[in-house]
């Protein structure tokens, strides 16, 4: 770690008491910023809304529970093995806080949030299964942008800008979080299509159980696959991160065409219920950025805030509101056809 990098920390990563316990807690009070708590309430409220849709249709099937089961297993396995394979990022100090002090709960709670409403609204369409990983992965790569570009300017994380797998930086995000993002989205949907809901209606429930046990590791090889071509061009090959980047932005803007291509209004009636959160979450993010307006706008020639803190691409944001939001609402018609 760097001395600047060490410098933009919350104080919770040199907090030697916290570090000497899996979980410890801190009161309001000890946080940072008011938004901290904001994005916790968010995440959290998010997955238990994940976890209420879940429920709530289980008697129909399985598959959504399973597939809720699956997104929270992989989340928890992806994000603890990252803080002992990679020096990437650091996470601020939270209300709860997991993990020797590295993991903060509503980081637990993102990949139920997001990944499963995410998931489950392009699964209204009933896509084949590459489609339906193709879309969710443009989908959730949208709605996760918003978070990705606000969380460093508000202390959150901090990222190393030092590796070089976080090369080439726009802004305040490694391109690499963008492309992770989308890649291992679209990665678990298709394992979630295949396990979770295949096998369940096919009625080979023992082949689903075992597919939703192992979602992380699934998940993770299959992503990894897919990172090889970005992969190649930021590690192998010298002086062309820029095909790195360009792989980004193609296959990015390739899943939007071919979603756009895809498209037909969804038989079924609007799920409420479902589309609850990815509304909150563009709103609530939206307000996070207007409330924090002097930590976002005022900033350096060089691009950093008053805190010193990089600041993210505020035109992509508006990109990925007006889009995400979109999407979700022409997922969910007032009426069915």
């Amino acid at each position: 770690m760097n001395i600047d990098a060490a410098e933009q920390l919350s104080y919770a990563m040199r907090n030697t008491e916290a570090r000497e316990h899996f979980l410890s807690f801190n009161a309001p009070s000890q946080l940072l910023d008011w938004s901290f708590l904001a994005i916790e309430a968010i995440m959290i409220t998010g997955a238990l809304l994940a976890l209420i849709h879940a429920l709530r249709i289980r008697k129909q099937s399985p598959s959504a529970l399973y597939t809720f089961i699956g997104i929270f297993l992989f989340g928890l396995v992806m994000d603890i093995a990252s803080y002992y394979t990679l020096v990437s990022f650091w996470h601020g100090e939270f209300s709860v806080m997991l993990v020797w002090n590295r993991l903060p709960l509503y980081i637990a709670m993102l990949y139920p949030a997001l990944l499963y409403h995410s998931y489950m609204t392009i699964r209204r369409y009933d896509f084949a299964p590459i489609t339906e990983a193709v879309c969710t992965a443009f989908y959730c790569g949208t709605l996760y942008l918003i978070f990705d570009n606000l969380g460093p300017s508000l202390n959150w994380w901090t990222w190393n800008r030092e590796v070089i797998y976080n090369q080439p930086f726009l802004n305040s995000v490694p391109l690499t979080s963008y492309h992770w993002m989308f890649l291992f989205s679209g990665a678990i949907a298709y394992c979630l299509r295949k396990f979770a809901w295949d096998a369940v209606a096919q009625n080979n429930l023992r082949k689903a159980r075992i597919g939703v046990a192992c979602m992380p590791l699934l998940t993770i090889v299959l992503g990894c696959v897919l990172f090889i071509p970005y992969d190649v061009f930021l590690f192998v090959v010298k002086d062309t991160i820029y095909i790195a980047a360009l792989i980004h932005a193609i296959s990015f803007f390739a899943a939007g065409y071919w979603f756009l291509l895809q498209y037909r209004k969804p038989a079924q009636p609007r799920d409420n219920l479902l589309m609850f959160f990815p509304i909150m979450w563009v709103v609530g993010l939206l307000y996070l950025y207007i409330a924090k307006f002097d930590m976002l706008w005022s900033v350096t020639p060089d691009g950093m805030n008053a805190q010193g803190l990089a600041v993210g691409n505020l035109f992509a944001v508006v990109f990925a509101m007006i889009t995400g939001a979109a999407i979700t609402l022409l997922s969910h018609p007032r009426s069915a056809p």
